[in-house]
């Protein structure tokens, strides 16, 4: 029987997310296709990640850094959706606001990095029913060593604490973490975020099987074809779902 309260139960989804806006997000990305296509990539993925998480959620906000970014993420995310904005500086404080937030509103909480063409059909759900089936903490690995997603049903606040954040040890560091707090994680499969070229270049040759149509279109729309000028860089490994989960 359940101990959440009469009305909560219900998954609270928060897109972790910046404005779209040239120059002041994807900037790693800008340095290579511009920043207004940059830009355009970073909107068409926020709009196709919400989209995916409301497919499959009731609930679903926005989480971000600053007051300054309500009214775009507003405007762009449509209104009624909640936007939080986050307590602190960082990404470590951004995620502990996240959390706490859903946990209020709701009975898990799931934390979505924007970064993705989109949400893997059936990943929420999947998430949601580990929770409710015991599972403390959820991640959904990047191809990079980090994670797209984290989802918890109760507050861990040190669960975030010394991560590398940006580097490719941030899913290793937060199974450790668990360990140290005897939390009991799952891993699903991987899946890709985009910050870099190399990233783009890789996703282009997905285009066609990508769950998020804006991202799909917008990727279409640059020219990423290789040329003696801009060559094509060499295939990057990417993990299997075993090595991943065997970290």
């Amino acid at each position: 029987m359940s101990t959440v309260p009469p009305g909560r139960e219900a998954p609270v989804v928060l897109v972790v997310a910046k404005a779209p806006v040239a120059g002041g997000s994807k900037t790693r990305l800008g340095s290579a296709i511009g920043a207004d296509q940059a830009a355009a990539l970073a909107r068409a993925m926020l709009l196709d990640t919400l989209d995916g998480c409301r497919a499959e959620a009731g609930i679903v906000g926005v989480l971000c850094a600053n007051r300054e970014e309500v009214d775009l993420l507003v405007e762009l995310a449509g209104p009624g959706t909640p936007i939080v904005v986050q307590d602190g500086r960082g990404l470590s404080d951004a995620l502990r606001t996240g959390v706490r937030y859903a946990l209020e509103v709701g009975d898990v909480a799931l934390l979505v990095s924007s970064d993705i063409p989109g949400i893997p059909e059936g990943a929420l759900h999947r998430t949601v029913q580990l929770l409710r089936d015991g599972a403390d903490v959820v991640l959904g690995p990047g191809y990079d060593g980090g994670y797209w997603l984290i989802a918890v049903r109760e507050h861990h606040p040190r669960l975030f604490d010394d991560i590398p954040w940006s580097t490719e040890g941030v899913l290793d560091a937060t199974l450790a973490r668990c360990r140290e707090l005897s939390l009991n994680p799952h891993v699903l499969d991987p899946w890709r975020d985009i910050d870099t070229a190399a990233d783009l270049r890789s996703l282009a040759e997905e285009v066609e099987r990508l769950p998020g149509r804006r991202t799909a279109a917008a990727v279409a729309r640059l020219n990423l074809a290789a040329s003696d000028a801009n060559p094509r860089p060499a295939p990057e490994h990417v993990p299997t779902l075993e090595e991943v989960r065997a970290r």
